[in-house]
């Protein structure tokens, strides 16, 4: 399912005649009954004229776009994919993660999260790269399209777009600096370097040939997701998490660690203080989830 999709021209269109966010509107009331929130509209507004500014930049034309493309057997929404061919005539879909933040606090813990200004709060979320890291998992786990003889190709980005880019500090601290090598950052420094890729990637066009690719492919596990099941029945943690549910684990698993090599370097350590610090992580999640991580952990 998906909120919205174009072919270039008239994505340009509706943008520059103030019409992109009515129809995104209208079309999230139709598919799910509700209307979309204020921050939201917000978001889209801000966000997708950064987008045709890209593809103007490109100089590109016969492409396709399609916004808010919700993960299959998850409730998650990709913001926005790009589809057409290269000069090699590679069938090639651009996923990227568009996001407004100006700044971030580098957080020490594992696993790739960040604390920032969002959602009208400050919060603690997973660092770009890590979640277009696993959106990308979740669409080679379950698009049949991604494992044929002749694959569609995907390459996945995060276009923060009015955050300003500063070497090793930020969302370029040496701490994400693998995650940030497999799944790459573009930031208001770099429109013309994010443009020049999807002009490589995208500059033969057949946007929709490659769009309805995409859309008809089989939803069914790939082969190395059933090959990750096997592994999680065997105690291997290799299943792609995304946003509050890597959160929660990170955090969880974090303080735990601290908690046991404080256990080792003190005598005084009781289960009442490892309770106490663990449950501290649980101010950054949702009332909803608050139980239902304690449970796991048996607190």
């Amino acid at each position: 399912m998906l909120i919205y999709k174009a072919d270039a021209k008239t994505f340009c269109n509706d943008i520059r005649n103030n019409v992109l966010t009515d129809k995104m509107s209208d079309a999230f009331l139709a598919s799910f009954g509700v209307r979309s929130g204020q921050s939201q509209i917000n978001s889209w507004q801000n966000s997708l004229p950064r987008v045709k500014d890209l593809i103007e930049i490109a100089d590109l034309q016969d492409i396709n776009v399609a916004l808010e493309y919700e993960v299959p057997y998850n409730q998650n929404r990709i913001d926005c994919l790009l589809f057409g061919k290269d000069e090699a005539d590679n069938d090639n879909t651009v996923l990227i993660e568009l996001k407004q933040w100006s700044s971030v606090q580098t957080l020490e813990d594992e696993g790739n999260f960040v604390e920032t200004y969002t959602g009208g709060n400050t919060r603690i979320v997973p660092h770009p790269s890590q979640q277009v890291k696993g959106y990308e998992g979740y669409l080679k786990s379950f698009i049949a399209e991604f494992e044929t003889n002749q694959p569609l190709c995907l390459f996945s980005c995060a276009y923060c777009h009015n955050y300003p880019k500063q070497d090793d500090e930020g969302l370029f601290a040496p701490i994400y600096k693998d995650i940030v090598r497999d799944f790459p950052i573009y930031t208001k420094n770099d429109t013309q370097l994010l443009a020049d890729k999807i002009k490589y990637l995208l500059s033969k066009g057949d946007g929709f040939e490659v769009f309805n690719r995409f859309m008809q492919s089989p939803i069914t596990p790939s082969k190395k997701l059933l090959e990750n099941v096997s592994k999680i029945i065997s105690n291997e943690a290799v299943f792609s998490l995304l946003n509050e549910q890597l959160v929660a684990k990170n955090v969880i698993w974090s303080k735990i660690r601290k908690t046991q090599k404080e256990k080792k370097s003190s005598h005084n350590y009781t289960r009442r203080s490892r309770y106490r610090k663990i449950c501290n992580s649980f101010k950054y999640f949702s009332r909803s989830n608050k139980k239902k991580f304690k449970s796991i952990l048996c607190l």
